[in-house]
């Protein structure tokens, strides 16, 4: 049986393809380090908060900015109710707040909102909203504009 010879032509289609290969790789490994760090603060927040509370599912995670950095962990408790875990990053005590005690985030949006975050200003919840306009904070109890 005879071999075959790679072309010039044959040789350089495969060295763009491994070129393009490293390229997305690269891409790839770079985006999944630099998310790397979120996920682990969010992972280790929820493991505190089923520690601590009596969060059973966590639903949702943020972090909010405020006048603190709050780790805000939204899920189900034992008694299968919605509760809000606040988690200050510096130090201080984890609050929890069943959510149906609250306004709803729905009532703080408009069309151009782009997140509503359980958060804590001057050691009480709040909900930190964002939309086109900036950040504003509102009290989590009666929805009146904070800051």
């Amino acid at each position: 049986m005879k071999k075959r010879k790679m072309t010039r032509h044959s040789q350089i289609i495969i060295g763009i393809l491994v070129i393009i290969l490293a390229i997305y790789l690269s891409i790839g490994l770079f985006f999944w380090k630099s998310l790397n760090p979120y996920h682990s603060v969010r992972a280790q927040a929820i493991n505190i908060a089923k520690d601590k509370t009596d969060l059973v599912k966590a639903t949702g995670f943020d972090i909010a900015s405020t006048d603190t950095v709050t780790y805000s962990i939204v899920g189900l408790n034992k008694a299968n109710q919605e509760v809000g875990i606040l988690i200050p990053k510096k130090s201080g005590k984890i609050k929890e707040v069943q959510l149906s005690e609250g306004v709803s985030p729905a009532s703080l949006t408009t069309k151009d909102t782009k997140s509503v975050v359980l958060a804590l200003y001057k050691g009480k919840p709040a909900w930190e909203v964002n939309n086109s306009n900036g950040f504003k904070v509102y009290d989590f109890e009666s929805g009146k504009e904070l800051i």
